[in-house]
């Protein structure tokens, strides 16, 4: 058990910064295949095994599109259900990092199942129950940091030293999340985990014509002969039960986008108005994905 104001380990997650590079899956691999590290862990099976892995998630349709990454490892959780199904084999260090027993996990297939994340990997090769170790071996040789955190190009991945109060402050502040309900009280939590669970609306604005004073912005008649222009200065408003929800202005190239829209959320009102044009209003439904909008021309 370790103290509330001990200084323990967390790895924060950042979904925005991550591109999907791989560089941490293959620092994992080049750090474990053909590496066995004593008491830590064995050696990795070369193929068919990552103690971290992705999932890729695509929002949106084209032309808008957003594509984000979910890096997953073991959780190091401070109820840790695989603890629980064979408490025996699971070791729990003071810098809150928890390993598996190198010879308890061996034939014990059962600590594969009993982790809700997938975290727990099976070695076909040396028939044992392996994980992410958090480079255990590394951080007691002097590394401040496990190969995964230390081989990301943009810091996505990152390390927290600090007292679990602390760091309960840190979590209200950068609004960080668990992966799941956070029941299992993990050490590894996520900032920007919106980008995997909400949707967006997204849209282009632009304007021809004469409007509601006769001559077009662009000096046409009628706006017969006026080529369609981006909207930069339209203004948008997202409405639910007549509340609203955001507003916002259409950048250089009349495009925008609101975020955070919780999914099957039902209908929404989106108003956009433009000086001299009728408001554009369209009733916009979000379900399981994020809706995709056509150009809408103010006339």
């Amino acid at each position: 058990m370790t103290s509330m104001n001990m200084e323990t380990m967390h790895i924060v997650i950042d979904l925005a910064k991550c591109v999907g590079c791989y560089n941490c899956l293959l620092a994992c691999k080049d750090e474990h295949v053909g590496n066995s590290w004593g008491s830590y862990t064995q050696e990795q099976q070369k193929h068919d095994q990552e103690w971290i892995r992705h999932e890729k998630i695509e929002r949106g349709r084209a032309p808008f599109t957003e594509l984000c990454f979910v890096t997953k490892l073991c959780q190091h959780c401070k109820n840790a259900p695989c603890e629980k199904a064979a408490p025996d084999a699971v070791i729990r260090r003071p810098d809150g990092a928890v390993l598996l027993d190198v010879d308890k996990a061996k034939g014990n297939k059962a600590l594969v199942g009993a982790c809700p994340y997938g975290s727990i990997t099976w070695n076909d090769e040396l028939q044992t129950a392996q994980k992410c170790t958090l480079c255990a071996h590394l951080l007691d040789d002097g590394w401040a940091e496990p190969r995964c955190v230390q081989a990301c190009p943009l810091r996505a991945l990152s390390v927290v030293r600090c007292g679990d109060d602390e760091f309960e402050t840190l979590v209200k502040e950068q609004q960080l999340e668990p992966l799941t309900d956070g029941s299992n009280a993990p050490r590894v939590l996520y900032r920007n985990l919106y980008r995997r669970d909400t949707c967006f609306i997204a849209g282009a604005l632009a304007y021809r014509g004469g409007g509601e004073g006769g001559e077009g912005r662009q000096g046409g008649e009628g706006g017969q002969d006026c080529p369609e222009k981006a909207a930069t200065e339209a203004s948008v408003r997202l409405v639910k039960d007549e509340c609203t929800i955001a507003e916002m202005q259409a950048d250089f190239l009349g495009e925008f986008k609101i975020d955070c829209l919780p999914k099957n959320s039902g209908v929404y009102e989106l108003i956009c108005t433009l000086d001299g044009y009728e408001p554009i209003k369209r009733d916009i439904i979000i379900g399981e994905s994020s809706p995709c909008l056509e150009v809408m021309i103010f006339d």
